[in-house]
């Protein structure tokens, strides 16, 4: 399969090759022709092969001597080959890779992945034992066939999750090659990706006991589980306190497993083993990896101790771990601020509410179960569902706290919001899907993957044409409340130097009228390139906070440029008389020496 999916896309490929090759033919001769083919042959199979970044730093030998003297044992006792770079991040798990070579058999770089907060949750011989496990993947026993089956799947997955916005006809058609191939050969190669994971577990037992892997394998996902829940209701709680993100943010989560009582942590526990197990899962489960080791499956010993990274790390961890926690800080904080602007603000537009708005009671009753997700919270949702049986949004709100609590019957409560209003479709089924991918069936995650991508499709169809369709449109200013709060974030954006927002309505080929938030912001090209972020990322995260302040049956349109750039000069006086739409004054001139725009 994976050889019949490789050659539709090279013969694909080449085809705007032939006539060329036709022509060597014909002038110089079936020798030389065949030459050229092959050349080409080999050179689109190499050219168009994916990039499969590793993100991570670094760590050189002689910043972690005592890790790198723990892996030259292992390696030993192990009988695995050398290890070319050891990288940390952010993740809470482990990775073996082995990147280049011919399909990953022939020749390679084997690089060790590490992430950060496992350093800082397990114990030196725990962390010893996973990475004896990842070790285990690069020794003769099964690393090539096991490395190949895990690259196949990469790449094959970057054609399949491509942008369809930016593709050229040959990234569809390897999209749609990758659509028909990638899912039977995940089904086809799993069991196998699941026999590797048992002989690294093997390899990892003979190496350090089996006591410490089945420890290390227990409290990942103990820790996993409490960051699914628990952890996220206490980050609710900071946020509703403090517009400041935790600095320390790893250690905050490192203190909150240590400190989480007993039966809490057995909860968490069942909780990840009864994730349900599909065919395409590539790792066995928790219970068959214990019961495959000999080990017990009770809970772990979380007393204090030196962590993994204090001890395999040495004097280099504080500034790995300072590292990690400044990074996770610099990507949360502005949204951690503007959330907590927004409960305050929706605080006091509470106790100014004398008429009863509906929208700012429920508005009040979701942010009040974010934070406490308790019974009593639950309870209120249900009750305003109940007194507002008509409202979508009030039903939508409820579905969102069952499936907070991982509760099945949420998803036809978000369903039930769907049909009141279509326009709820694609945030309903991307919650739903969100539950059905820890929690569901394979069926289900086909089901409402197909739901979601056709409400996108429909959604769509209002892209086209849609800023040239602005200048035909009303529009109407921001919310006040959530223009001055998105102003007041906005401010700490560094980069932004100039921003506008509007409101528009269209109305769709099926019938909905969607009011859409709009905004325009322009930015200083050097200073993204000082901060190291690119426009994708600012656009994903000005979107985040446009989100945050409106309602989900609603769209948003944002538009990015840089200072570098110009802005149509008709789209901008358009927004400009709109009251209250510039929430950020560029200073520079805009459009400078600009004789004529037209394009939108």
């Amino acid at each position: 399969m994976t050889v019949a999916a490789e050659l539709t896309f090279l013969a694909a490929s080449l085809l705007g090759w032939a006539p060329m090759i036709i022509l060597q033919a014909v002038f110089l001769g079936p020798t030389t022709a065949a030459v050229v083919g092959s050349a080409l042959t080999v050179w689109v199979w190499w050219i168009f092969q994916p990039n499969l970044d590793i993100s991570g730093i670094e760590l050189p030998r002689e910043k972690a001597p005592a890790l790198f003297e723990a892996l030259d044992g292992l390696r030993q006792k192990l009988d695995a080959p050398p290890i070319h770079r050891v990288m940390l991040c952010e993740d809470l798990n482990a990775a073996a890779h082995l990147s280049g070579g011919l399909l990953s058999l022939v020749g390679g770089q084997r690089t060790l992945v590490l992430g950060v907060p496992l350093l800082k949750l397990l114990s030196k011989d725990e962390a010893t034992a996973v990475i004896a496990h990842e070790l285990g993947h690069f020794s003769r026993h099964h690393g090539r066939l096991g490395h190949w089956i895990y690259n196949v799947r990469a790449k094959w997955g970057v054609y399949l999750n491509s942008d369809e916005k930016q593709d050229s006809g040959l990234d569809r058609l390897r999209r749609w090659i990758a659509s028909a191939f990638l899912p039977r050969f995940m089904r086809m190669s799993a069991s196998r990706s699941r026999v590797c994971e048992f002989e690294a577990d093997e390899l990892a037992v003979r190496a350090t006991g089996s006591s410490h892997l089945a420890q290390a394998l227990i409290k990942l996902d103990i820790a996993g589980s409490l960051m699914r829940h628990g952890l996220r209701r206490k980050l609710n709680e900071l946020q509703a306190e403090s517009p400041h993100a935790p600095a320390a943010f790893w250690d905050f989560v490192a203190a909150f497993v240590r400190d989480t009582a007993p039966d809490k942590l057995q909860a968490a526990l069942e909780e990840a083993r009864s994730l349900p197990r599909r065919v395409h899962d590539t790792h066995p489960s928790l219970d068959d990896r214990i019961e495959a080791i000999g080990a017990s499956l009770n809970l772990p010993d979380w007393t204090p101790a030196d962590c993994a990274g204090q001890q395999l790390l040495g004097a280099d961890w504080p500034t790995q771990l300072n590292a990690a926690n400044a990074r996770w800080c610099e990507q949360k904080a502005p949204a951690w601020r503007l959330r907590h602007l927004r409960l305050g603000a929706l605080q006091a537009r509470r106790l100014a509410d004398a008429a009863g708005d509906d929208s700012v009671e429920l508005a009040h009753l979701q942010s009040e179960d974010e934070i406490k997700a308790s019974d009593d919270t639950l309870q209120a949702l249900e009750r305003h569902a109940q007194t507002h049986a008509a409202n979508a949004l009030a039903q939508y709100g409820l579905g969102l706290a069952l499936l907070n609590r991982a509760r099945p019957e949420g998803i036809a409560q978000v369903r039930s919001a769907i049909k009141l209003d279509r326009r709820l479709a694609v945030p309903g089924y991307e919650a739903i899907l969100s539950h059905v991918h820890l929690h569901g069936t394979e069926d289900e995650i086909h089901e409402f993957s197909k739901r979601r991508d056709l409400a996108v499709e429909k959604q769509g169809l209002l892209r086209k044409g849609f800023w040239r369709h602005l200048m035909d449109v009303p529009l109407t200013p921001l919310q006040p409340w959530a223009a001055q709060l998105l102003s007041e974030v906005l401010r700490e954006e560094k980069a932004l130097d100039g921003c506008w927002v509007a409101r528009t309505r269209m109305t769709s080929e099926t019938g909905e009228i969607y009011d859409i938030n709009l905004l325009i912001a322009r930015v200083h090209h050097a200073k993204l390139e000082a901060d190291d972020l690119d426009e994708d990322a600012l656009s994903a995260r000005y979107a985040t906070y446009l989100a945050a302040l409106c309602p989900p049956n609603e769209l948003l349109r944002l538009s990015v440029y840089f200072d570098t750039e110009p802005i149509n000069p008709r789209l901008l006086a358009r927004f400009m008389g709109v009251p209250g739409c510039e929430l950020h004054k560029p200073t520079g001139t805009i459009n400078a020496n600009v004789i004529k725009i037209d394009s939108l």
